[in-house]
């Protein structure tokens, strides 16, 4: 009874902090991973599994609520750089909320989504199917694959191409600087907020936000309005990036996008949502299945507990634990993206943009500085240029994920 107890207040509490970095740009919960790492290093061992329910609450959470600075500011990291968009001009039409909306419901089915496909997912994944085996063996000729997807699928894709090859030496750059986990993470964290978030908010400075039109009935709306077969493919496609290492939610959901032969900003921002969403249940659930650790969170986990292979039907300790912290993280990040999208969907017209603009920016350029300082700032300087120069070729941004493929493709074949 006390565990559970201590499992629901560590959901809530990380749920909390999941709140505060989905709602600032350029914080991610790698940052609060590496935190975790500290705090558990001063710690009982005993606490190691409560920062964890911290952290796996934090993450989903920071799923639901990156929409909102993704919609009203139009700054996002890479999970939600394609959102930015159609969340983006939703807003100029004073339809902001109905993006905030579309995400939350799209989020919380992919989480209920997830846990339907759970079993299913281990089973192909691992015994009987084993299809992770096959994966691995054809893993970088998929990578190539992808990448030649997310290049030659823009129109412009010469464009593409050259701004793909950029961030990928960029990335091959950044990631040799050191090899551990504490060291990469912080010199993706200042790469990341500069191809994605600083130039998104640096186009938005001039823009003029109409007042939000916020009806009673709304949720009603776009639950109707909401597709099964989106929420289905972004869930599945987030399944399939938490096994590929180097491969984000912002990839899998282009492919999700192109095999879909119709589509409005409403269907995108489902997409996206469920994706960014399953993306990290996945991960979590990768853990215990194949022992394989594809993201910050996952790492600090990794670091944190014992991890025991999930080899039975049921789910082993404290992967359960996890699960039940992930269900509770949901509910509480449902509800408080719909609360928080609704006021700032009210106050938005009212204040200043260009100096929310401005404060937004602060925040970025402190974080980096607190993190990772004078290099740091020359690598958020460098990622900010490739980021501007992908938006006036008019290019997808997904293909700044040339930062993480390219150096991934290449470490197979070099």
């Amino acid at each position: 009874m006390n565990d559970l107890f201590l499992v629901s207040l560590f959901s809530i509490a990380g749920s909390g902090v999941g709140i505060l970095t989905g709602l600032i740009p350029g914080l991610h919960t790698n940052n609060i991973a590496l935190l975790m790492l500290f705090f558990a290093s001063l710690a009982q061992e005993k606490w190691s599994i409560y920062f964890c329910i911290f952290l796996v609450s934090a993450s989903i959470t920071h799923t639901f609520l990156d929409i909102i600075p993704s919609t009203f500011i139009g700054a996002a990291e890479e999970d939600t750089a394609l959102v930015v968009l159609p969340a983006h001009s939703m807003l100029l039409e004073g339809k902001g909320y109905d993006a905030i909306a579309i995400s939350a419901l799209s989020s919380l089915a992919s989480v209920i989504t997830c846990l339907l496909l759970l079993l299913p997912f281990k089973f192909i994944l691992a015994e009987p199917a084993n299809l992770y085996l096959l994966l691995e063996k054809i893993l970088p000729w998929i990578l190539i694959c992808i990448s030649l997807l997310v290049i030659f699928t823009n129109e412009n894709f010469l464009y593409a191409l050259l701004i793909f090859f950029l961030s990928g030496i960029f990335g091959m750059v950044i990631l040799n600087m050191n090899t551990s986990f504490m060291v990469k993470s912080s010199s993706i964290f200042p790469a990341l907020a500069g191809l994605f978030g600083v130039p998104a908010i640096i186009r938005a400075y001039k823009t003029v936000v109409p007042e939000q039109i916020i009806g009673e009935k709304v949720i009603e709306e776009n639950r109707k309005r909401m597709k099964k077969r989106d929420v289905i493919s972004g869930t599945i496609a987030g399944g399939i990036v938490s096994v590929l290492p180097g491969v984000s939610s912002a990839i899998a959901t282009t492919i999700a996008l192109i095999t879909r032969k119709e589509r409005n900003r409403e269907n995108t921002i489902s997409i996206l949502s469920a994706t960014n969403t399953a993306t990290n249940f996945f991960v979590l659930a990768t853990l215990f299945i194949l022992l394989k650790a594809r993201s910050g969170f996952a790492i600090a986990i990794s670091k944190l507990v014992s991890v025991e292979k999930w080899d039975k039907i049921i789910f082993p300790y404290p992967f359960n634990l996890f699960l039940i912290a992930t269900i509770i993280s949901s509910l509480l990040s449902y509800y408080a993206t719909l609360k928080i999208g609704r006021v700032v969907a009210k106050n938005i017209s009212s204040i200043s943009y260009s100096s929310l603009l401005k404060i937004s920016i602060a925040i970025i350029i402190l974080m980096v500085f607190i993190f990772n300082g004078i290099l740091g700032m020359l690598i958020l300087f460098v990622a900010s240029s490739i980021g501007l120069l992908c938006l006036e070729f008019k290019v997808r941004r997904s293909v700044c994920m040339g930062i993480l493929l390219l150096p991934l493709i290449l470490r197979y074949f070099l």
